[in-house]
């Protein structure tokens, strides 16, 4: 699922965050970095030494005068420290005396190198705004060398091009200073928009594992987790509607015991009383212990079948329902269900009507469970259906396409519609069963029907014309 548009879409936001933080990190270094140059040269700028010194006349003055031969070079250090100047005096490039400092002492040594001074005369230089007046005098070199006026960084006067460069990697450490800042607080952004789904989903498995079934994910994104949180909100809802229709089915399994305790016990007291009286000698004559033994007989034959559709039912659960399909005729078999149901019911007034039999209609099935089948509907018919009048049950056997159909109607009342799609689940029993004759009805006989039926991959549902209605329909045999 995280391969579809919500996968792109994950790629497309992480994309998009680290290009913002490589925008936002290019913009804070131009920004710092830019902003510390334009104070360096803005300082430089302030400080810096016009074209012409107004005292380098003055220092050319001081060490013209200066007398050959003449060694007192504190005196005209302090003469030249009174124009902010300093002094610097070699022989053979080996200094004799010198009062400069720091960079001052560097700028001399580079201009040292290269200077030729004049033995008449002076000459004066500029270097980085520093200005430099020099003369032979004798043997020896005299040098004085302006005072630079410039920013201190660090301690002490910096050049430009220096101060420049330690500037830029100081605007640099400052530059990522920021963005690991801004990194940092993008990533948690970041993270905690991955992880608000993620918190959202365990905080619903929590509730989940606590029976909390129907409270649904507090997140509400357009992004990849969204059908993640939506699917789990669908698997709440049906775990949710699972859990309820177990409980009723539990709930279904406890009535279910309870009625059929309740079924056997009704026959098992008239055993036991029948059974009694003959013990006791009630019945005394020939005529009257074949009636107490008739009657004890048809009780006992009640409880095997309340019995039975248990068997059946334990049967259905674990899925060991037995089938041993073989070919036969579906009109010949109903037609033979037909007969020995007529005899059954001609005692109470009730008939049986067969239509549309004598056409070839095999099919692949399981004799046994189909004719439990058909005695199903037909103790729902003789149980619910009767009314005031006799009993009538119209079976029809016809084919359509490549489907063998059985149709089964009573002339009973029917049932309400909105019981109809709750036929044939188990346990069910509507409000006519309920009120049934003799309180028998265990909602196990139509569910039976239903799972025989789809076993032998046929489909079976119910309607109402004038009574109830179950249309069957099974694989032909040449459809196999």
């Amino acid at each position: 699922m995280l391969e579809g548009n919500g996968g792109t879409q994950m790629k497309r936001q992480i994309f998009l965050f680290h290009m913002v933080t490589l925008i936002l990190a290019l913009l804070i270094l131009l920004a710092v970095g830019g902003g510390v140059l334009h104070l360096m040269f803005q300082m430089y700028q302030e400080q810096a030494v016009p074209a012409a010194d107004s005292r380098a006349g003055q220092v050319q003055a001081a060490l013209d005068g200066w007398p050959e031969g003449y060694f007192d070079w504190r005196e005209l250090d302090w003469q030249l420290e009174e124009l902010d100047y300093r002094l610097v005096v070699e022989r053979d490039h080996r200094v004799l005396y010198s009062s400069l400092e720091g960079f001052q002492q560097e700028l001399y040594g580079r201009i040292s190198q290269d200077a030729s001074w004049p033995e008449s005369g002076t000459l004066a230089l500029q270097d980085q705004g520093v200005y430099i007046v020099g003369r032979q005098c004798g043997d020896v070199v005299l040098v004085a060398m302006m005072e630079p006026q410039m920013p201190e960084m660090f301690g002490r006067p910096r050049p430009q091009n220096e101060a420049v460069l330690i500037a830029f990697s100081v605007s640099g450490l400052m530059a990522i200073a920021i963005i690991g800042v801004f990194s940092l607080l993008f990533a948690r952004y970041q993270v905690r928009q991955i992880l608000r789904p993620v918190n959202a989903l365990v905080q619903a498995a929590r509730r989940v594992e606590e029976g909390d079934l129907s409270t649904p994910v507090a997140y509400q994104g357009e992004d990849e987790f969204a059908p993640v949180c939506a699917a789990f909100d669908h698997m709440q809802q049906h775990l949710l509607e699972e859990r309820e229709k177990n409980a009723c089915y539990e709930q279904a399994r406890t009535d279910l015991v309870a009625g059929i305790s309740h079924d056997l016990r009704t026959p098992l007291t008239s055993v036991k009383g029948y059974l009694k009286g003959m013990r006791d000698g009630v019945a005394n004559t020939p005529e009257k212990r074949k009636q107490y033994l008739d009657v004890a007989y048809w009780k006992a034959c009640d409880m095997e079948r309340l019995l039975q559709r248990l068997f059946y039912f334990s049967q259905l659960e674990t899925g060991n329902l037995p089938l041993f399909p073989q070919t036969m005729d579906l009109g010949e078999f109903v037609e033979q269900f037909v007969r020995e149901t007529r005899q059954e019911l001609a005692p109470s007034g009730g008939r049986v009507e067969l239509r549309g039999a004598p056409a070839p209609h095999p099919v692949r099935a399981d004799p046994e469970q189909l004719l439990r089948v058909l005695n199903n509907l037909k103790d729902n018919a003789v149980r619910y259906a009767a009314g005031e009048g006799p009993l009538v049950l119209t079976l029809t056997v016809w084919r359509q396409r490549d489907r063998e159909c059985i149709r089964f109607a009573d002339n009973g009342p029917g049932v309400p519609e909105e019981q109809l799609p709750h036929l044939f689940e188990q346990f069910w029993r509507g409000d006519q069963a309920r009120s049934s004759r003799g309180g028998e009805g265990s909602g196990l006989g139509l569910y039976i029907v239903k799972y025989i039926i789809e076993a032998h991959g046929g489909t079976i549902w119910a309607r109402n014309d004038h009574g109830l209605v179950f249309e069957i329909a099974l694989p032909c045999l040449e459809a196999e």
